[in-house]
């Protein structure tokens, strides 16, 4: 979701809505994973997959956002993000339970996850309730990204390379390859588009010199 006020109330209403809703699953799961790793009797945050399966498909909502210019998100970018989680969290994370259950990517991807859509989620509603946005959570918001989307990236990858190594189906082990494959090209993309937001927002903030 671009940083842009929606054409109209009920659009509005219905956008911080559903910011307001991912931002309290995102800190939901964050929180969770937090606490479960920092117990002493830590059981496997792999009990936050459906919850964390729940919130991301939420998200193919922000492809229909995008597409129907609701929103002013490139679509082909958002489209990318959304899928590859998608991919992520029904055709590996749900169904290869026992290589994610027992994986510490599947924590460190959970905490990349959710820190990263905490923030952002957080931010487009502040903004969407008209509200000033602090300059900590704009900050947040265009440079966690920097060591987050790292860390997600390569648990994800990670998660999927051993998915190929437990499946006796051929035909999956090839999808999963070409996926494999796609991060490289994929995760270029999307972090040179981060960076580029950043320089254009973090650049608006900066106080003008005389």
């Amino acid at each position: 979701m671009a940083g842009t006020q929606p054409k109209s109330e009920p659009v509005r209403l219905y956008l911080l809505t559903y910011n307001t809703i991912c931002t309290i699953l995102w800190a939901r799961i964050l929180f969770a994973t937090i606490t479960t790793l920092i117990s002493p009797n830590a059981s496997s945050v792999y009990t936050l997959e459906p919850l964390t399966r729940c919130a991301q498909t939420l998200a193919v909502a922000e492809v229909v956002h995008a597409a129907t210019g609701i929103v002013r998100s490139p679509v082909f970018t958002t489209f990318t993000q959304v899928f590859a989680r998608s991919v992520q969290v029904w055709a590996i994370n749900y169904a290869f339970p026992t290589v994610t259950a027992s994986s510490v990517a599947y924590a460190a991807m959970l905490l990349a996850w959710a820190m990263a859509d905490t923030i952002r989620y957080l931010y487009f509603a502040i903004m969407l309730a008209d509200c000033p946005i602090p300059g900590v959570l704009k900050w947040a918001r265009y440079s966690m990204f920097i060591v987050l989307y790292p860390i997600g990236i390569s648990s994800e990858w990670w998660l999927m390379y051993n998915a190929t190594t437990v499946t006796t189906n051929w035909a999956v082990v090839g999808i999963f390859y070409f996926f494999l494959a796609l991060y490289v090209p994929g995760s270029v993309m999307m972090y040179s588009y981060m960076l580029k937001q950043r320089r254009k927002v973090l650049a608006l903030s900066e106080p003008k010199k005389d």
